[in-house]
C-alpha cells in the first residue's frame, strides 16, 4: 500500500514537473514571440502602444524601424505626398526646422531643398521629352540642343527667338485663341544655348539666372511672355487669361508667387513651361508646382 502511495505521489510530481515545464515553454515562446514582434521594437524605439499600433496598421513598421524615433512619426506617414525613400531626411529636416509644419517638410524634402542649390549634380532624364524637370539640383548636358528648334515670327516674337516646333505651334494656338479676346500674347524669351545662359548668369549672378544647364530655356521648353501693355505682367489681362486657360494649351506658370522656396525661384508671372496638354491639365489640377509633381508623380 505504501509501494502505491509512493509510486503516486511520483506520478503527481511528475505531472506537476511536466505541467510547469509547459507553462514555462509557453511562456518563453510568447515571451520571445513578443520581444521579436514589431510592438516590442517600435516600444523600445520610443513609441507609445497607441501609436505603434497605427504605425503597424499602416503597414509600416519595418519602415519605421529603420529610421530614427520622431514625435512626428505618423504625421510624416500620413502625409499626402510622402514617399517611403525620404522618410529618414523628413526626420532629419524636422530636427533642425522643428517650427516648419509637416507637409512643408514633405514638400521641400520630395524636391531636395534639404541640400543647397547645385550641389547634388543630378542629370535631367531627357528621355522624358516634355516631361523632363530641369532646375537648380537636374541640368542638362552642356552639348545638349533640342531637336526641331523653329525661327518664332516677328508677329509671335520679338528678338531672333526659336521654339522646338512643335511647342511653337502650341503657343500659336495660344495666343491666337487669346487675340480673339483682345488679348496679345508675345514670346519675349525662348530657346536659349548653353553658351547664351553663361553668359546671362556670368552678367546678372545667381540671384537673378541660373547657371547654364539648369535652366529650362536650354531645353526650349519654356517661353517669357510678354505683351503690348506696359503695366507689370501680372497686372494685365493677359496674364489673368493665361493663368485660367494656358493648361488647355499644354502651358504652366512655371513659377508661382508663394512657392519660391520650392522652386528655387522668385515669382516670374511671364515665365510659363510646355508639357503638353494631359500633363498640363494634370499638374493645373493638382495645384502643385512642377518640382513637386515630378517628383511624386513621375520621378517616384
Amino acid at each position: 500500500m505504501r509501494t502505491k502511495r509512493v509510486l503516486k505521489k511520483k506520478v503527481k510530481i511528475g505531472l506537476i514537473i511536466f505541467v510547469s515545464a509547459i507553462v514555462v515553454l509557453v511562456i518563453g515562446i510568447k515571451s520571445i514571440k513578443y520581444h521579436n514582434s514589431d510592438i516590442y521594437k517600435l516600444k523600445k524605439l520610443g513609441y507609445d502602444k497607441s501609436t505603434s499600433n497605427e504605425i503597424i496598421k499602416l503597414e509600416k513598421s519595418k519602415l519605421v524601424l529603420e529610421n530614427k524615433y520622431n514625435s512626428k512619426i505618423l504625421d510624416i506617414l500620413n502625409s499626402k505626398y510622402f514617399l517611403e525613400k525620404n522618410l529618414s531626411k523628413y526626420i532629419d529636416y524636422y530636427e533642425k526646422n522643428t517650427s516648419t509644419s509637416i507637409d512643408d517638410i514633405i514638400a521641400l524634402v520630395n524636391v531636395h531643398r534639404d541640400n543647397e542649390y547645385y550641389t547634388l549634380d543630378l542629370k535631367a532624364d531627357t528621355s522624358l521629352g516634355y516631361s523632363m524637370l530641369v532646375n537648380k539640383y537636374y541640368s542638362l548636358d552642356k552639348n545638349y540642343v533640342p531637336d526641331n528648334l523653329y525661327k518664332v515670327s516677328q508677329w509671335y516674337g520679338y528678338g531672333s527667338n526659336q521654339l522646338i516646333e512643335e511647342i511653337y505651334d502650341a503657343f500659336i494656338e495660344m495666343a491666337d485663341d487669346a487675340e480673339e479676346e483682345d488679348l496679345k500674347l508675345v514670346i519675349n524669351e525662348a530657346y536659349r544655348s548653353y553658351e547664351d545662359q553663361k553668359e546671362i548668369y556670368d552678367e546678372v549672378g545667381a540671384k537673378t539666372a541660373a547657371k547654364p544647364g539648369h535652366s529650362e530655356h536650354n531645353a526650349s521648353l519654356a517661353v517669357d511672355i510678354t505683351t503690348d501693355v506696359e503695366d507689370d505682367f501680372d497686372t494685365t489681362d493677359e496674364y489673368k487669361w493665361l493663368i485660367k486657360n494656358s493648361y488647355k494649351y499644354g502651358f504652366i506658370l512655371r513659377y508661382p508667387k508663394g512657392k519660391e522656396n520650392i522652386t528655387g525661384y522668385d515669382y516670374e508671372p511671364w515665365h510659363f513651361r510646355y508639357l503638353g496638354k494631359d500633363l498640363a491639365k494634370e499638374v493645373f489640377k493638382s495645384g502643385l508646382t512642377f518640382d513637386e509633381y515630378y517628383a511624386y508623380y513621375i520621378e517616384k
